[in-house]
């Protein structure tokens, strides 16, 4: 009975043993920094990309109108509160929190009462966006949370809000199309990286009900 005989083929040597021992470690060495090059590579890779999709909203607000009217020459007042992304990728808005003097404020409904304490009917000319979780902003785009010209006629509550505009703040958490997520607070000068945007106690959405 024939067996078929198997051919292994081995690295040739040298029959110098500290030249094949020399060989064998720096073949070694050759495998182990193309393996961390390539690591290296995809880590580089990974960080362009997140580099290229990186959002940087910024919270911002207007008291004035940028124009005078024609007649008085003076500026209209206005209140206009707004996220702009001014980062190279999208921003995912995971939540918005609004303080009034330190007490947060679920809706617009909370903060009139908070601020103004006047009746609905009071709001004719208020415009807001209703609901913000969830919402993407594009490169370079932002989004009114809630703007509101002033009153063709007296109202209170436009009056009582726009003095007291100073005694609002905004904080932000948003995340990326890649789910890396960024906190910025009313009083940092920069975003802080999350793990994760965890909801607060209290977000705010701009709507004027409760639910």
């Amino acid at each position: 009975m024939e067996h078929e005989s198997h051919h292994h083929h081995h690295p040739h040597k040298t029959g110098v043993r500290w030249l094949d021992l020399g060989l064998g470690i720096a073949a070694g060495i050759v495998s182990l920094v193309s393996l961390w090059l390539g690591l290296h590579s995809a880590h580089s890779m990974e960080k362009l990309v997140a580099a290229n999709s990186y959002p940087y909203v910024e919270t911002g607000r207007s008291n004035r109108t940028m124009e005078r009217d024609p007649e008085t020459g003076a500026f209209a007042q206005v209140i206009d509160y707004v996220l702009v992304n001014n980062g190279v990728g999208p921003a995912r808005i995971e939540w918005v929190q609004l303080e009034f003097k330190g007490k947060a404020m679920a809706n617009l409904a909370d903060l009139l009462e908070a601020c103004c304490k006047q009746p609905r009917y009071d709001t004719v000319g208020l415009n807001h966006r209703g609901v913000v979780t969830g919402t993407l902003i594009p490169q370079g785009r932002e989004l009114h949370t809630f703007t509101w010209d002033t009153p063709r006629v007296a109202n209170p509550a436009f009056d009582a809000l726009h003095a007291q505009m100073n005694d609002i703040k905004v904080s932000v958490c948003y995340c990326s199309v890649f789910d890396e997520c960024y906190k910025r607070s009313w009083d940092s000068s920069k975003p802080e990286s999350v793990d994760q945007c965890t909801r607060p106690k209290v977000a705010f959405e701009p709507s004027l009900s409760a639910d």
